[in-house]
């Protein structure tokens, strides 16, 4: 197993080396200058949703070249407008990407962007970095930000084998394949410590109301959510008016998102979560981050995909560093898979090398009367480890 691994990874490396040869010249770095690019959700439909994150990675490299830049260089990053849609994406890739000196792709936004080029390093030459979607597979070269969520299925997991012992949980999914897959990981994370009644529903996922009243009979001391988050934000909203404690992913820890639910309803929830919430004002990352808004993009509230950005872009910066002042799409990918750990000031703990996502360390949370509580110390669950 650790040949073939090793003969995989060998390919990667070529992959990136050959790639990188042909797909662009070495004026991607230059004595002053690294350019990254990143594609974004700039207009369209999507874009009060998504364009925070552009936001938020330009003004932490603003504030990065202020402060020097990495190994005396600044560095330059240029956002491609996708609309959300793949056939500008290959628009975009065609004649920016391969047109133009680029070290790596960092913070692309969206899951349709993201899938249609599926073997990215193969056909560009150049990694693609920390986006923001959930990572459907490991392809070579590229790394998502996002959490999987088979890694937050184990952290539930692990969480509810250190807090929920001898207590009735049920765990409601969809019923599909993917959520069987999930409600596995969420098994290994529990290391059977807890016993757990799965809940596939199969009801439409707007009606879901005489099923609730159903899994509500059953007198749970809590439910575990596994799922999305249109799922998890549609449970939660049809199952208000019952008082059972609920755990769930990251995908609603989001203020923008949990100003939806009443008060009452938040006090019973639970999350995982990997970057400080909104309401944390005296936490170091935000205030860092409300500065940088402040001074690089006057007017910009802050809000959830801000602070994304800010973390990718931090992560960025990292890896830019450990890389070494020789840098090259090679060096990046090889940088990737080096043994080591990493916290940032607002990004959440990672551990090096990363396989599909970056972020696989989470905390529960809770909102208790608009005050951010963490019920659980950092949760680590990497599906690849």
């Amino acid at each position: 197993m650790k040949l073939q691994k090793t003969i995989q990874l060998l390919f990667v490396y070529l992959f990136v080396l050959l790639g990188s040869a042909t797909a662009q010249s070495d004026s991607s770095i230059t004595q002053r200058q690294i350019n990254l690019a990143g594609l974004q959700v700039l207009s369209g439909p999507a874009a009060d949703q998504y364009h925070g994150i552009s936001v938020g990675i330009k003004a932490y490299f603003s504030y990065l070249n202020h402060q020097g830049g990495v190994h005396g260089r600044r560095i330059e990053y240029t956002t491609l407008d996708t609309r959300m849609e793949g056939k500008t994406v290959e628009q975009l890739i065609k004649n920016t990407v391969f047109q133009h000196p680029i070290l790596a792709m960092v913070g692309s936004v969206g899951e349709p962007v993201l899938g249609s080029y599926p073997d990215w390093v193969p056909v560009t030459g150049i990694p693609d970095l920390f986006g923001v979607g959930r990572p459907q597979e490991k392809k070579a070269g590229r790394i998502y930000f996002s959490p999987s969520l088979a890694a937050e299925a184990l952290a539930l997991g692990r969480f509810c084998a250190e807090n929920l012992v001898g207590k009735r949980v049920l765990v409601w999914f969809r019923d599909d394949q993917k959520a069987t897959s999930l409600l596995e990981y969420f098994d290994a994370g529990s290391a059977g410590l807890i016993q757990i009644e799965p809940m596939p529903s199969r009801a439409p996922l707007f009606n879901l109301e005489n099923e609730l009243d159903q899994l509500v009979a059953l007198v749970p001391d809590a439910i575990v959510v596994l799922g999305d988050t249109l799922e998890t934000h549609a449970f939660i909203w049809q199952h208000q008016e019952w008082n059972v404690p609920i755990y769930a992913g990251s995908g609603i820890a989001n203020g923008e998102l949990l100003g939806q639910f009443d008060p009452e309803v938040l006090n019973r929830v639970a999350f995982l979560s990997y970057l400080p919430m909104l309401q944390q004002n005296d936490h170091p990352g935000i205030t860092l981050h409300r500065r940088l808004l402040n001074e690089y993009a006057p007017g910009q509230e802050m809000t959830h995909w801000t602070l994304v950005g800010h973390a990718i872009a931090e992560t960025t910066t990292e890896l830019l560093h450990r890389s070494g002042i020789r840098l090259s799409p090679f060096q990046l990918t090889t940088t990737l898979q080096q043994v080591g750990e990493w916290h940032g000031l607002l990004a959440p703990p990672m551990e090096f090398p990363l396989a599909t996502s970056a972020v696989s360390s989470f905390r529960m949370t809770q909102v208790f009367q608009n005050q951010v509580q963490y019920v659980s110390d950092w949760i680590s669950a990497n599906p690849a480890n």
